[in-house]
């Protein structure tokens, strides 16, 4: 059956093609997988029954629905004939005109639309703005011509949208130059404007304009930002002339006392009594530990000293000395002495900042210089470059040390030896190892409070642990009577990579053997993994740590850090550190330290809505977000001042701890150092710093204790393992001996030591 209409005879086969092929309700012969449409009649399908273009005609549709949906596609077509006829009524009625007539979208609606032009200062050209509006075209047939052309002309919508739409551009431009503000560089509104026009040469749809613009200016700003702040920190800080940034050192007239010599020389003690002579001084630590000795020590001798750390704090009356860590240096304070211990650390990829900073920078009349004779040309290239008298102090070791020609098996460990492994998990393991053998052992490694490693030190010194396992923490410090250092493997992890040791941190660690009125001569060797020839081939090497292409390495400060913020206008905290990481260098004796992981604190922080003095402390925390511990503090802290409810000292340390084992008592010991800064930089969001004072001691005992306990209860059990049925001391089975034990398996082949 044939569908017949008045108009069919008129209708456009094409138009009647584009809107058939979109209704829901109709398919084709091929969809269905039929050859013709004939065979569509099984299916209950039939023909549309309208004119369809050439090879196009197989549209099929249901039977008892052709009559309906035909009607519906004449009357779209109708009104797309209408819509074409309006559309040309239109710009035959609106030539010359401010308004067109366009399609819109729908094929049953049209779009008036105007334009107009906005000129505005210091941009390239005027900015031609288009808007427009939809109508049905039922709206506007019928109408004639000039009733069309009056109608659209004076449409108030399109007339308020344009007024709209030119205010709402204006007003942007007016704000992003206020933001750019007057320049006395490149980086004028004007620069900007250029960058603005560019997106208006080929679009002109207000809201489209708006949108790319804001990319544009927060691109711009930022690179504008960077720019200037570049610019700021090689013309005010100027790091290739990293002296120059602490005047009151530059006018004191120092002398430098370099006082060289291995370990067990006596470099110290020369130190402590001119720091004891002096009215004021200072003594700068690499460690924690370190600085607590030295103020125990000045204390007893009688010369009030103060302690400061960033995990703790201890203010004696009437001192005019202190003992802190390096990191704590104030520049700003003179004094008669200052004593910069391990003066090598110079070359620390990861700390070495602190030392450039303290030797340029501390403010004292006689600088002491303490560390291993191989600094010894990188000091005078840097006295000379600072114009400083330098005066070099040698001294020599006050007792022998020899090195065992042979490796050394775990049954040769013997009371008085220090065994030294480079990781918190292998201390452990080699002291099971050793207890399984029958010795008691300490332990001293980074993760330890001060208080601890100096409870396990009395241990070993009092003989209650005859040997003592440790990291290289026991090269700096801690002075042990130690018979022997024996070293278990001769690499490290240095946070990097796996590597073998410098001959700088070999000598440290190995001059621990025989201090002076303990015994009085020292050894060091290897005991289990690695051979006599590869130590002595380390020991032999040249370090070029301090050789003629040393650059030490320097860091920004928080000062800083806040003036440069100041000048560029932005508290962005990553592009602040990278403006830092950037600053030139050549040609002179320093370069920029590694900002990694300044910039992921940095990161954390712009995450946050806090304000730009808290980032500034947080920026500057003594925190690593690589340790977990750390991490999860850190971001504790960032809710707590973000939200401004304070942290209880039961949120971060539990009450009891009783059943904590010694990691879980490490992890509570750093939470407290971490509670007692942030209670010092904010006080009423952390406010239990007396209690964590407390804690922190009830932690150390609690670990003291348990350390201790593990020691006598490993002692005097059978070679093989600590537990029945559990790892032996080379990991396998309990019960079985490991290798270097007596009645374990010894190889046959090769040489047994080397």
């Amino acid at each position: 059956m044939e569908v017949s209409s008045p108009e069919q005879s008129v209708l456009d086969p094409d138009l009647v093609f584009s809107v058939a092929r979109h209704h829901p309700e109709i398919t084709t012969a091929g969809r269905l997988g039929l050859d013709r449409v004939e065979q569509a009649l099984a299916y209950g399908m039939v023909p549309l029954g309208l004119p369809l273009p050439e090879g196009k005609r197989d549209l099929v549709v249901l039977e008892d629905r052709r009559e309906a949906v035909a009607l519906e596609i004449e009357g779209q077509v109708a009104r797309l004939i209408r819509r074409r006829e309006l559309l040309e009524q239109g710009r035959r009625a609106l030539d010359g005109a401010p308004v067109a007539l366009v399609a819109a979208e729908a094929k049953t609606r049209v779009r008036a639309r105007t334009a107009d032009e906005l000129n505005f200062p210091d941009l390239p050209g005027p900015i031609k703005l288009e808007v427009s509006r939809s109508l049905d075209i039922d709206e506007l047939t019928g109408l004639e011509d000039a009733e069309l052309r009056e109608r659209l002309v004076n449409d108030p919508q399109l007339a308020q949208a344009l007024e709209q739409a030119l205010t709402d551009v204006a007003q942007r431009l007016w704000q992003l130059r206020e933001l750019v503000g007057e320049a006395d560089d490149s980086w004028t509104f004007e620069n900007l404007g250029e960058r603005l026009y560019r997106i208006c040469r080929t679009n002109h749809q207000p809201n489209d304009i708006l949108r790319r613009w804001e990319e544009v200016a927060d691109t711009w700003l930022r690179e504008r930002a960077v720019a200037r702040g570049r610019n700021f920190v090689n013309s005010e800080f100027d790091f290739a002339k990293f002296e120059r940034l602490f005047p009151r050192a530059r006018t004191m007239g120092r002398k430098l006392v370099l006082v060289i010599g291995p370990t067990n020389s006596g470099k110290t003690h020369r130190a402590m009594t001119a720091l004891k002579q002096a009215e004021t001084g200072f003594y700068l630590a690499p460690l924690r530990l370190l600085a607590l000795e030295v103020m125990d020590r000045l204390n007893r001798d009688g010369t009030p000293t103060t302690l400061l750390t960033g995990e703790e704090e201890i203010r004696v009356p009437d001192a005019r000395h202190t003992a802190s860590t390096i990191e704590m240096l104030d520049p700003e304070i003179p004094v008669d002495v200052a004593v910069i211990d391990e003066i090598q650390m110079l070359a620390d990829k990861d700390r070495g900042w602190a030392w450039t900073a303290a030797l340029m920078g501390v403010a004292a009349r006689t600088v002491y210089l303490l560390g291993a004779p191989e600094v010894l040309p990188l000091i005078k290239r840097m006295a000379h470059h600072l114009n400083e008298p330098l005066e070099v102090v040698s001294l020599e070791r006050k007792s022998p040390l020899h090195m065992i020609e042979q490796r050394l098996e775990y049954e040769d460990v013997r009371k008085g030896d220090a065994l030294i492994a480079f990781s918190r998990r292998n201390v452990h393991l080699v002291r099971d190892m050793v207890q399984a053998k029958g010795l008691t052992a300490a332990v001293i490694y980074g993760a330890l409070a001060p208080e601890v490693r100096r409870r396990e030190a009395e241990r070993f010194t009092s003989g209650e642990a005859q040997v003592v396992v440790a990291t290289d923490a026991i090269g700096m410090g801690l002075n042990l009577p130690i018979r022997r250092v024996l070293f278990t493997t001769l690499e490290k992890y240095d946070g990097v990579e796996q590597r073998e040791l410098l001959p700088t941190e070999l000598k440290q660690i190995a001059g621990r053997a025989g201090r002076y009125g303990h015994h009085e001569a020292g050894e060091f060797g290897i005991v289990g993994k690695g051979t006599a020839v590869r130590l002595q081939a380390l020991w032999n090497r040249p370090d070029n740590a301090f050789g003629p292409k040393t650059m030490l390495t320097v860091r920004p400060t928080r000062a800083m850090v806040a003036r440069l913020a100041g000048r560029i206008g932005t508290h962005n905290m990553q592009l602040l550190v990278d403006c830092f990481a950037a600053a030139k260098t050549a040609g002179s004796p320093y370069r920029v330290s590694d900002l990694s992981s300044l910039r992921r604190l940095a990161q954390e922080l712009d995450e946050r809505d806090i304000g730009f003095e808290e980032k500034l402390s947080l920026l500057f925390m003594p925190c690593d977000l690589e340790k977990e511990v750390d991490a999860r503090f850190f971001h504790q802290m960032l809710r707590a001042v973000e939200s401004g409810e304070p942290v209880p000292l039961g949120l971060v340390v539990p009450p009891r701890m009783d059943r904590l084992d010694d990691y879980a008592l490490e992890e509570l010991s750093r939470s407290c150092d971490l509670y007692y800064w942030a209670s010092r930089k904010f006080a009423r969001l952390f406010p239990d710093r007396k209690a964590v004072e407390e804690r922190r001691g009830q932690v150390a005992g609690r670990l003291s204790e348990l350390l201790a306990s593990t020691a006598r209860r490993r002692q005097g059990k059978p070679h093989g393992g600590p537990r029945p049925g559990g790892p032996g001391p080379s990991g396998g089975p309990g019960g079985k001996p490991a290798p270097g034990f007596r009645g374990a398996p010894r190889k046959r082949y090769g040489p047994k030591r080397g």
